[in-house]
């Protein structure tokens, strides 16, 4: 017989999958679809025309693309997260970073933003112990702990993405800019985002389906 965790872990494989492969169920959902569908098609441009370093980052933003659909995201939510990864990787394609100051504190918000919201939700779906929102009403202390969590999701997924600016600062390219300041306050804006986002999904729990 298969323990509980096995049932648990085929039932969750075939969620995924499900979600994964599910039709859109309104024009908000087919609007986000077409932009994720953007996210194959930068990787063939990457692999044709640019290099394997971009291509390195345009398939990780496929990835970020697919868990969003099989996370079953709001429909809004869901093409808000494709949106902002895909112009994060193009952003570093055309080097907006260097060009143009604002952006890179801009997008690191936006994409700490959108992370957090994707990953709260996953462990929503996955039923996540002490994670999972109360499906009563809001009260001051549920959007104070989604606020905390999102934040702690946001600095998280933040100091990760400072890792491997370091790495391909450090092993690959050495005009990827990094500096005491800059991961600073990526990390920081990063963080900043995952806390909104956290409020806000806690606000907005209420009824949210698992």
């Amino acid at each position: 017989m298969h323990s509980r965790q096995e049932r648990r872990a085929a039932t969750l494989e075939l969620d995924f999958v499900g979600r994964l492969l599910r039709r859109p169920g309104s024009l908000a959902a087919v609007l986000a679809d077409i932009i994720r569908a953007l996210a194959p098609i930068s990787v063939v441009s990457a692999v044709l025309a640019i290099g394997w370093v971009e291509t390195a980052v345009m398939m990780l933003v496929f990835l970020g693309v697919l868990l969003a659909r099989a996370a079953a995201l709001p429909a809004g939510l869901d093409g808000a997260t494709c949106a902002v990864l895909l112009a994060a990787a193009w952003f570093s394609v055309a080097d907006l970073y260097a060009q143009v100051a604002w952006i890179d504190l801009a997008t690191h918000f936006a994409v700490g933003a959108v992370l957090a919201a994707l990953a709260r939700i996953m462990l929503e779906r996955w039923d996540a112990s002490g994670l999972t929102p109360s499906q009563g009403r809001t009260t001051v202390a549920s959007v104070v702990a989604g606020a905390l969590v999102g934040a702690a999701l946001g600095l998280a997924l933040s100091v990760v993405w400072e890792f491997l600016e370091w790495w391909g600062h450090t092993y690959i390219d050495d005009t990827v800019n990094v500096g005491y300041l800059d991961t600073l306050s990526d990390v920081a804006v990063g963080g900043l985002g995952g806390l909104i986002a956290g409020s806000v999904l806690a606000i907005t729990s209420r009824g949210r389906t698992r």
